[in-house]
């Protein structure tokens, strides 16, 4: 027959003692009891009379075993866990460089189909306008979205939209040039078409743009596209000090942008195809303004 604590409720273990502020006695024996009846150890439980109070170097003493044992398992568990988050960063560092190797093969892709496939422009002109659209204003994580090329006498060179690689959505910038995504699902990607956009800028010696170094850096870093070693007339500077809002901050003309450059000059933007933020549009208006700013 097992004798269970349940028989001798006033004894306790050394343990339950300690939680309490006592210790057994020295020569006490205690009883050896189940803890209950599902319990399958016998532990030693010890009466009121079997103990006394205990001073905080006792009871500290007493613990210091359980406390190393549980210190000894955090520890454990920290280096098993840190072996895990090693793991982990291991496997993200291999993820990231596959990531890294497989843009650096398509950047290396695209820029090898421009430099070896000979495309000759079907249209091409010394003097060009060029506008872009895009995801955002970071050259280095936005995508383009469309661009544009005319020549001076208005000729359309070359216009399409184009379809982000990366890129899903771009609330911000669709609420300003109104491309959805919708709206360049099927387009060509940049790299479809940037031997076609390179060969026209190849061919050009004069281009002409509003706030240049923002579409050369898209197009350059977009697509390896670059227009060293041509004449790059960039209207927006050339407005600034027609405008005349001076800029106590940079002590220069403060930029404009293209639409209130258009209004100054009293452009017609239903004169021709797009509204303002489409860059076919935008190339017309550059260019008008342009030709009045040099009349």
């Amino acid at each position: 027959m097992k004798v269970h604590n349940h028989d001798y409720p006033d004894h306790k273990t050394a343990r339950q003692w300690a939680k309490q502020g006592f210790l057994p006695i020295d020569g006490a024996e205690g009883i050896e009891l189940w803890a209950n009846q599902f319990c399958q150890n016998k532990y030693i439980y010890y009466g009121p009379d079997e103990v006394s109070k205990a001073t905080p170097d006792q009871l500290s003493n007493f613990f210091r075993f359980e406390r190393e044992n549980r210190n000894q398992r955090e520890k454990e568990k920290r280096k098993h866990r840190n072996a895990e988050l090693i793991a982990e960063n291991k496997e993200l560092r291999k993820e990231n460089n596959l990531l890294e190797l497989s843009l650096c093969e398509l950047e290396r892709t695209a820029i090898r189909l421009m430099r070896n496939v000979d495309i000759s422009p079907e249209k091409s002109a010394d003097t060009i306008i060029i506008d872009t659209e895009t995801t955002g204003l970071s050259e280095l994580d936005d995508e383009l979205l469309q661009v544009s090329i005319i020549d001076d006498a208005g000729n359309v060179l070359y216009n399409s939209y184009l379809r982000p690689l990366y890129h899903t959505s771009w609330k911000e910038a669709e609420c300003v040039n109104n491309i959805t995504p919708r709206m360049v699902a099927e387009a060509p990607t940049i790299y479809d078409e940037m031997p076609k956009i390179n060969a026209i800028i190849k061919a050009a010696k004069k281009i002409i743009g509003f706030n240049t170094g923002f579409d050369e850096n898209f197009l350059y870093f977009s697509g390896g596209i670059s227009w060293m070693n041509k004449e790059v007339v960039d209207v927006m500077t050339m407005f600034a000090p027609i405008y005349g809002e001076w800029s106590e901050q940079y002590d220069d003309y403060k930029w404009q942008n293209l639409i209130k450059a258009a209004d100054y000059y009293d452009y017609d933007w239903s004169s021709r195809p797009g509204e303002a933020h489409n860059s076919l549009a935008d190339c017309y208006a550059t260019l008008y303004v342009y030709n009045k700013i040099i009349e």
